[in-house]
């Protein structure tokens, strides 16, 4: 009976225990699916945001911070604990003598058992530093949280930047193949004034140059593509050689966001920003909980035992040896060498930390948002400026194709117009993409929200 009682025992206190573990494995994290055709811009960052490690991992310590709080928390529940016990004390024969009687006595072997259990709680009824720590603790699962947003916002930034590579790498390899497809014209109609004598063999040579300088510029821009769709892949949490396909064009020449009140916005919504508020306020309740480790506590406790040399066959075998102890306890620190005091000047220094680390985060956030209205700002007259040259690179050379047919003008002066003209191209295709790009930036600087 002993032996079954103490294996019922420790299967009830594994399946305790595998109760809280098992949940926790095998579970692996949902990743979002890739869907079919075409992806644009929100469409790359929402796979990201549920595929990539940083922002999988940020999850995580969200969860451990959980957990930590949990912990800090337990101190106000009560902790209740059993045991029972079963002992089998088996005696052989004993031999004594007696010499004043000269005597000898013996006696048979001899067993006997013994079988308790006991049931104890104990409850903190009053102790200002766990209240302290538990305050902290939910502070510090705040800031986890705030951060994880700031992961996810950082994620999404990065996405955004490297979609509008990727797009832009796409366009560039537009204007690098309209270049080749100029060049090649540019040669059949330098062999065409070669065979009729207007022009020199040295048009000839020069215009297939330029078809092969054209021709390498070309495959260094297909390159580009393949090497950026690769990058966009990595940061979606995907390998590296899936082919990506984006829709979406670089989109209208003026800003799509409003910079009026950005940095009030901004101090309102950064999750950064937030965390480092948490943070503070975390440490600010780590310092009072090491001063309040001075202060006397206040706890009860209550346990039942019951203990018998059979085992209890009927509810009436209790009614005989068991007790009952209630008590309540009144702790107050006296001196416990320095540990509180270095505890406490510990806890002084990381709210200073904190407190620092918060004013360097608001003047950053300012500073990142002011970055970014004049990003923009740039980014909007330098379209301007390229779109301007692109008008004038056009005018130019068709001017100069028409002078080189006419034999007024010379194959440089066209070869030169063309690659102008594909230089005014790229501007122009550059000059879109970092303003699509300063938008990325000016939504990261202000904390916007993200799906």
């Amino acid at each position: 009976m002993g032996v079954k009682f103490r294996l019922l025992v420790f299967c009830a206190a594994l399946g305790s225990l595998a109760a809280c573990v098992l949940p926790g494995f095998g579970v692996a994290a949902a990743l979002a699916a890739v869907p079919e055709g075409p992806l644009d811009v929100s469409d790359c960052v929402r796979l990201a945001l549920g595929r990539n490690p940083s922002v999988l991992n940020a999850r995580e310590n969200v969860k451990e911070s959980s957990g930590r709080a949990l912990t800090a928390l337990s101190s106000f529940v009560p902790s209740v604990s059993s045991r029972a016990n079963y002992s089998r004390r088996i005696q052989g024969p004993q031999q004594y003598y007696i010499s004043s009687f000269d005597l000898t006595l013996r006696t048979e072997s001899v067993s006997s058992e013994d079988w308790s259990y006991n049931v104890s709680a104990y409850q903190s009824l009053l102790d200002l530093s766990q209240i302290s720590e538990v305050q902290g603790a939910r502070a510090s699962v705040r800031a986890t949280r705030h951060a994880f947003e700031a992961t996810r916002q950082a994620i999404a930034y990065e996405v955004r930047l490297q979609f509008y590579e990727v797009l832009k790498a796409v366009k560039l390899a537009e204007v690098s193949m309209a270049a080749q497809e100029l060049s090649r014209d540019e040669l059949n109609r330098a062999r065409a004034l070669f065979e009729v004598g207007s022009v020199a063999k040295g048009d000839v040579l020069k215009a297939e140059v330029r078809l092969s300088q054209s021709t390498l510029e070309l495959i260094a821009a297909e390159n580009r593509v393949k090497l950026e769709r690769s990058r966009l892949a990595k940061l979606m949490g995907l390998p590296v050689e899936t082919e990506i396909e984006i829709a979406e064009d670089l989109g209208e020449e003026s800003a799509r966001v409003g910079t009026e009140g950005a940095i009030g916005l901004a101090k309102a919504r950064r999750p950064d920003l937030l965390a480092a508020r948490e943070n503070l306020r975390a440490a600010e309740k780590s310092a009072f909980a090491s001063k309040a480790s001075r202060l006397p506590s206040l706890s009860g406790s209550v346990s039942y035992s019951w203990s018998d040399n059979s085992f209890p066959e009927t509810g009436d075998d209790h009614r005989r040896n068991y007790a009952w102890d209630i008590g309540v306890g009144l702790e107050l620190p006296i001196f416990d060498g320095f540990i509180t005091i270095a505890s406490i000047r510990q806890a002084k220094a990381r709210a200073a930390i904190a407190e620092n680390e918060l004013r360097d985060t608001e003047l950053q956030v300012a500073l990142d948002v002011k970055e970014a209205t004049l990003t923009i700002a740039e980014a909007t007259e330098r379209i301007k400026v390229s779109k301007s040259g692109l008008a004038s690179a056009e005018e130019d050379y068709r001017l100069s194709r028409e002078k080189y047919d006419l034999g007024s003008g010379t194959i440089l002066e066209l070869l030169d117009a063309q690659v102008n003209l594909s230089r005014a191209r790229s501007s122009y295709v550059e000059s879109l993409a970092s303003l699509r790009e300063a938008e990325a930036l000016f939504g990261r600087a202000t904390g916007e929200p993200i799906g």
